[in-house]
């Protein structure tokens, strides 16, 4: 509770100025050409499932039978959307003695937090690939291991050491070539190439003026620009997440064009509302928002580095 004893800076008059943290509602993870979108959720709980169809045809002898061929019905992804919120109170002697609104400003403050919480939420869903389970086949995100509706087993990390704990390569230009091959050659339901494309690469903060060298330059690095950088012409889309940073900043991944990849459920945007005790002389400014992150489709993330 913000009291006038907690504000006490605030009444002197000779105060002119204050420094504080941004109350812009930019995000990272969720919007356009970034992880994912914002996708309204209008229902209490969402089911996603994936489904085989059929693969080649087999050649047929006159007057014979076709051959059949089943639909096979794979695993279902729920989504449960979650309520998350906060609230500030200030007591109506500190709204009445303190000199500038600004200080307090509890609207703005918890907007501008909810913003920040959803964009958080996504990327938990890529720094936690490899321990939160999901998806169509109930397997971590980042998995060697991966279920097929058919019973084959299908991995979307780029390397793993002989003990079989998951490493990787670091950013370059060879391990972007060995991602674009490992993308069109993904199994769909079905078990055949789905010749998926990659979309975009995403990383921590630190790591976005390497990218830039590696996807963006003609020539290849350190190459004595001798050789054409074929990754140029991938077109991919950089993603620097700046949550990233605090938890691995050796971290990295690829993001293809699957459909049902990593999302962001919206049940209810970010609201605030406020209210009055008035026993207590004490007025509330809340926001609260409901929505789930999470994937159906692994095939939308290929991990690149993490370390073991």
């Amino acid at each position: 509770m913000i009291t006038t004893n907690a504000l006490w800076k605030s009444i002197e008059y000779t105060l002119e100025d204050i420094s504080a943290e941004s109350l812009d509602k930019t995000q990272v993870c969720i919007g356009k050409g970034k992880i994912c979108i914002a996708t309204p959720m209008r229902k209490g709980l969402i089911r996603n499932m994936e489904v085989a169809g059929t693969t080649f045809l087999v050649q047929k002898a006159e007057g014979q039978a076709m051959a059949q061929e089943d639909v096979i019905l794979g695993g279902i992804a729920e989504f449960l959307p979650v309520t998350m919120a906060k609230a500030v109170s200030i007591t109506e002697e500190a709204l009445e003695d303190q000199e500038y609104d600004k200080i307090i400003d509890p609207s703005k403050r918890l907007m501008a937090s909810a913003w920040k919480t959803e964009d958080v939420g996504v990327a938990n869903v890529v720094l936690n690939c490899l321990t939160t389970v999901g998806g169509y086949d109930k397997v971590a995100l980042a998995s060697t291991s991966h279920l097929l509706p058919s019973g084959q087993t299908v991995s979307n990390c780029l390397a793993s050491s002989a003990g079989g704990s998951i490493v990787g390569m670091t950013p370059s230009a060879a391990a972007l070539e060995q991602m674009r091959a490992m993308a069109a050659l993904m199994p769909g339901p079905n078990g055949l190439p789905d010749s998926l494309e990659l979309r975009a690469v995403t990383f921590p903060e630190v790591q976005l003026d390497l990218w830039k060298k590696i996807t963006q330059t003609d020539k290849a690095v350190g190459s004595n620009f001798n050789d054409i950088n074929t990754v140029k012409s991938y077109n991919l889309d950089l993603i620097p997440v700046k949550w990233y940073d605090a938890v691995s900043q050796q971290f990295w991944a690829c993001l293809t064009n699957a459909d049902e990849g990593i999302t962001y459920y919206q049940r209810k945007k970010p609201q605030g509302r406020t209210w009055v005790d008035n026993n207590g002389m004490v007025a509330y400014h809340g926001v609260s928002f409901r929505g789930v992150a999470g994937w159906s489709n692994w095939r939308h993330f290929l991990l690149g580095f993490s370390p073991a």
